[in-house]
C-alpha cells in the first residue's frame, strides 16, 4: 500500500508515495481531506459534512456535492472507489478513507503521515513528561525543536473555506492552537540558547517569533539583545526602529 503524506502547516501539499499528488478536481475536495484527516478520531456523519463544506445549498444538493467530492477525492488518492464498509470488523487496512452509508472517517491506522498529528503529539509528550521546568528538560527541548521545525507556517496558510464560515471557523481554531504552541516553543529554545551563550541559534528563535508576531515586544528586545552582544550594533538599531514601527502598525 502506498504511503500518503499531508502537510498542512504552511501550504496545504500531498504526496503519495513522494509524488505530489496535484489532481483534486475541486477545492472542496481538498477541504474534505484536511478535514477529515485532522479529526481522525472519530466517523463523521455525511449530513454534518454536507454542511460544514455546502452550507448554503439545499440537504439533497449538498449531499450530492459531498458524494462528488469524495469520489473526487478516492480518486486523487488512490483509494478503491464504491467501497462501503457494512461493519466495524470489515475495516480495510490498506484504505485512508472509511466510507459507510452515514459516515466517513480518515484511517487513522492507514499507512501515513500528518504533519499537524506529529505537532500535536510532540506537543502532548511535552505536556505529559515529568520535569521541574519545561524550558531546562533537554527531552522537551529536543521535542520543541522539532515542532518548529515542523511548522512551516500557519495552519492551512492561504487555504480559502470558500463560502463556508464553519469551515472558516474550524480553521481558526487550529490555527490558533498551533500558532500559540509553535510560539511558546520557540520562546523556550530562544531562551534556552540565550542562558547557553549560542547567540546564533537564539537569534534564529527570536527572529522567528518576529516573523510570526511582529508586535511582539519581547522578542524585538531579545533579538535587539543578542545582536547587541555578537557585536551588530547597526543590526540591533535598525532591529529597534523595525520594533517601532511594527509596534505603531500593529497596536
Amino acid at each position: 500500500m502506498a504511503q500518503l503524506s499531508l502537510w498542512l502547516l504552511g501550504s496545504f501539499r500531498v504526496t503519495l508515495d513522494g509524488e505530489p499528488v496535484t489532481d483534486f478536481a475541486t477545492h472542496n475536495a481538498r477541504a474534505l481531506l484536511a478535514y477529515l484527516s485532522v479529526e481522525s478520531d472519530r466517523p463523521h456523519r455525511r449530513d454534518a459534512l454536507a454542511g460544514l463544506l455546502w452550507p448554503h445549498d439545499s440537504r439533497k444538493n449538498a449531499l450530492r456535492s459531498l458524494r462528488q467530492a469524495l469520489y473526487q477525492l478516492r480518486q486523487a488518492i488512490g483509494d478503491r472507489d464504491g467501497t462501503e464498509l457494512t461493519g466495524v470488523e470489515q475495516e480495510p487496512s490498506g484504505l485512508f478513507l472509511l466510507v459507510s452509508r452515514h459516515t466517513i472517517q480518515f484511517n487513522a491506522q492507514s499507512d501515513h503521515w500528518l504533519d499537524v498529528a506529529t505537532f500535536s503529539g510532540l506537543a502532548e509528550e511535552c505536556r505529559r513528561h515529568r520535569h521541574r521546568r519545561r524550558g531546562a528538560c533537554l527531552p522537551c527541548l529536543r521535542r520543541m525543536r522539532d515542532m518548529v521545525a515542523l511548522y512551516q507556517g500557519e495552519f492551512l496558510e492561504h487555504f480559502s473555506g470558500g463560502d463556508s464560515r464553519l469551515f472558516e471557523e474550524w480553521v481558526m481554531l487550529e490555527r490558533e492552537w498551533l500558532h500559540r504552541e509553535a510560539m511558546e516553543a520557540l520562546i523556550c529554545l530562544a531562551d534556552y540558547h540565550e542562558r547557553r551563550g549560542d547567540v546564533d541559534r537564539a537569534r534564529r528563535y527570536a527572529r522567528r517569533q518576529v516573523e510570526m508576531e511582529p508586535w511582539r515586544e519581547e522578542a524585538h528586545r531579545q533579538l535587539m539583545r543578542l545582536l547587541a552582544l555578537d557585536g551588530q550594533r547597526s543590526a540591533a538599531l535598525a532591529q529597534y526602529k523595525a520594533c517601532r514601527q511594527a509596534l505603531a502598525q500593529e497596536l
